[in-house]
This record gives C-alpha cells, sequence and structure tokens, in this order.
C-alpha cells in the first residue's frame, strides 16, 4: 500500500515539476545607423550614447564600423535592446 501512495506522490510531484511554466526570455530588437566620426578604441560606448539620444532603451552595441559615405568619415553602429517584441 505504501508504496502505491509513493507512485502516486512521485508521478503527480514530476507533473507538477514538467508543467511549471518556464520564465520567458527576452528578444533582442537590433537596430543599425550611421553617425557622424570614426569608431576609435571606445566605438561601442559612443555607438550606445548615440543611440540613447535616439531611444534611451538601447542597451548593448555589439559593432563599429568606419565608413565613408560621400567623402564624410561615418560610423556604423549596430546596436539592440531587450524587448518582447520589435516595432
Amino acid at each position: 500500500m505504501k508504496s502505491h501512495i509513493l507512485f502516486i506522490f512521485s508521478c503527480v510531484i514530476l507533473l507538477l515539476v514538467l508543467s511549471y511554466p518556464k520564465e520567458a526570455k527576452a528578444n533582442r530588437c537590433h537596430r543599425t545607423a550611421y553617425f557622424p566620426g570614426r569608431c576609435e578604441d571606445v566605438g561601442r560606448t559612443s555607438c550606445l550614447m548615440d543611440f540613447k539620444t535616439l531611444d534611451p532603451r538601447f542597451d548593448q552595441c555589439s559593432r563599429c564600423e568606419n565608413h565613408k559615405i560621400n567623402g564624410k568619415q561615418e560610423r556604423r553602429c549596430h546596436c539592440s535592446f531587450a524587448a518582447k517584441s520589435c516595432f
């Protein structure tokens, strides 16, 4: 009799553990934009500051690339922020 109760109890515990909802991971919304100047040593930091002036939700920049467009030196910044859905 004890083994039946233990088996049922184990099944209930297993069912509760498996059905427990996992916390949803936040998606990252990625954006790319051009800003004046060069990347230099602190390119990603400069990119993040420039993106934060556009939208304060930006919290991470992955790349900064130097480009010359129409003779002007510009930085191409790749940044992102956490969100449930991107606009």
